[in-house]
């Protein structure tokens, strides 16, 4: 997730507040398909509700749905939404795209808007109550933000218009009741439009602010396994790299397939402290840490132990191979100096190189170890091979 979250930081993600998405389209995308598991739950939560609700307002209520409201086209409109709301619920499982998500939501609205209308016109000519489900349907899906906010005011105020129409040449009612019919269809967009902008824009934010801690998280784990100095990977990466080094050990194949592990130490280092300073040493590590980088594989670890020790990983490597690696490293250094501003050094190095056992506990840096001061007590600037 933090590569991910450097490459989106590395978009615009500025929010169009009047559209209510980001400006770059990478990354709305990126968002809608974050959420994307979340919108299906609420969709089929939104669905099994009305189902839920249509079937108990059509069967048990008593007062404000009686049953002379109820001739049996609207109960066969009644069940007929029951059971799309039902299938619609278990088909959004199969659902495996953004697209044909917002298509099939759209469908489903247009669906519900139109039964619900068909129902208003099978009821008596004087009833209206029914209305006011209508506008608790209309808001609940304003603020899922299951569809873009374009596209849900657009559902919306053509489904008020809709309804309004119905109620105003199917019933028989009273200017004033006409009118109440108006205000909430108005106040209903109104405040859908309103709860939906803000939860548009504020689920957005939110991806934001969790992308931004995203990095910052993967940034604060980078630094905490990468030396400070010469940007190498440090021990404690090395300890999290140590299984999979031993996940290759039990898949190693013959004596070309093993896991070489060198151990490497700058020869009279101290003497460069003491006589140059600190700040010419550092950037004598600095040097031969891209030393080391440099004249290994791609496939090759480097990673700094601390001081002037460094361990060297060669995965699916042979030790006759990693002789010869560790060998040109050396005569390398031998023909070059280091210039570090107007000194000219000699840096050498002493390397023990062993081979990692299956199932050992870190000993195979014990036998580095210890074949590293073998090179040491043997005159220094040599490898020594233990195993």
């Amino acid at each position: 997730m933090g590569a991910f979250a450097a490459k989106l930081l590395n978009q615009d993600m500025t929010i169009e507040r009047y559209a209510c998405q980001f400006k770059s389209l990478e990354v709305e995308h990126v968002f809608l398909q974050s959420k994307f598991g979340q919108d299906k739950k609420i969709a089929q939560f939104l669905c099994c509700t009305i189902a839920l609700v249509t079937a108990l307002v059509t069967f048990f209520d008593k007062m404000i749905i009686q049953a002379s409201f109820w001739p049996e086209t609207a109960l066969i409109g009644r069940a007929i939404m029951v059971s799309v709301c039902i299938l619609s619920a278990f088909a959004l499982n199969y659902i495996k795209s953004i697209q044909s998500f917002r298509l099939v939501i759209s469908v489903f609205m247009l669906f519900l808007f139109l039964n619900m209308q068909f129902m208003a016109i099978t009821y008596e000519r004087f009833y209206i109550l029914h209305m006011f489900f209508d506008v608790i349907i209309l808001i609940t899906f304003y603020f899922s933000t299951l569809v873009s906010i374009k596209l849900s005011v657009f559902l919306s105020i053509s489904y008020s218009a809709l309804a309004i129409s119905v109620i105003y040449f199917s019933k028989e009612i009273s200017n004033h009741s006409f009118y109440m019919v108006v205000l909430a269809h108005v106040a209903a967009n109104l405040a859908g439009m309103i709860m939906a902008a803000h939860e548009h824009i504020i689920r957005r934010e939110l991806f934001v602010r969790n992308t931004q801690l995203a990095q910052l998280a993967h940034e604060m784990k980078s630094q905490a396994l990468k030396d400070a100095l010469t940007q190498l990977p440090n021990r404690r990466a090395f300890d999290n790299a140590y299984e999979e080094y031993q996940r290759m050990v039990k898949q190693q194949q013959g004596e070309s397939k093993q896991v070489c592990v060198i151990l490497a130490d700058i020869d009279y280092f101290k003497r460069v402290n003491d006589t140059h300073g600190h700040e010419v040493g550092d950037v004598v590590l600095q040097r031969f840490s891209a030393f080391l980088t440099d004249s290994l594989r791609s496939s090759d670890d480097v990673y700094r132990f601390g001081g002037e020790e460094f361990v060297i990983v060669l995965p699916l490597c042979s030790v006759s191979d990693a002789t010869v690696i560790i060998s040109t490293m050396i005569a390398r250094m031998n023909s070059e100096m280091c210039e570090v501003g107007e000194l000219s050094l000699a840096i050498r190095a002493s390397f023990g190189l062993t081979v990692m056992k299956e199932e050992e506990q870190k000993s195979v840096i014990s036998r580095a170890d210890a074949a590293l001061y073998q090179a040491k007590d043997a005159g220094r600037n040599q490898l020594v091979i233990k195993f």
